[in-house]
């Protein structure tokens, strides 16, 4: 019987773990690298509708700058909402697209000289 219930709470953990990947299997994770003394554009990605992640890995300085999600349209890009961010790693902001497209990040500060440089991941629905 005990070797029962260890068969039954292994295959359940084994089940368990299994789940996560596919509930994840919907998500891209994109890394970037930055290295700005006033601004600079990511690279772009094409994603669909939903909630985009930006989540610093990796900082030089604990430079504060703004992180703002836009959309690349034909014309003027669609400037989305944006964050204010310590570059600490481990410091997370949420950006919503409200519809498929390709976008980007547009990042800038205060010209005060200093650098920003570091590595990010940009999670987004695919």
């Amino acid at each position: 019987m005990s070797r029962l219930a260890a068969v039954v709470l292994c295959a359940a953990s084994l089940t368990a773990a299994q789940a996560s990947p596919a509930s994840a299997a919907g998500r891209v994770d994109k890394k970037i690298s930055f290295s700005f003394l006033r601004e600079m554009e990511t690279s772009t990605w094409n994603q669909k509708r939903g909630s985009t992640s930006f989540t610093l890995t990796r900082c030089r300085s604990q430079q504060t700058f703004y992180a703002e999600l836009r959309r690349s349209v034909f014309g003027p890009d669609i400037k989305l909402e944006g964050h204010t961010l310590k570059c600490v790693k481990g410091k997370r902001a949420f950006f919503t697209a409200p519809d498929p497209g390709t976008y980007y990040f547009y990042l800038n500060k205060l010209h005060d000289g200093e650098p920003v440089e570091g590595n990010a991941t940009i999670g987004y629905p695919n």
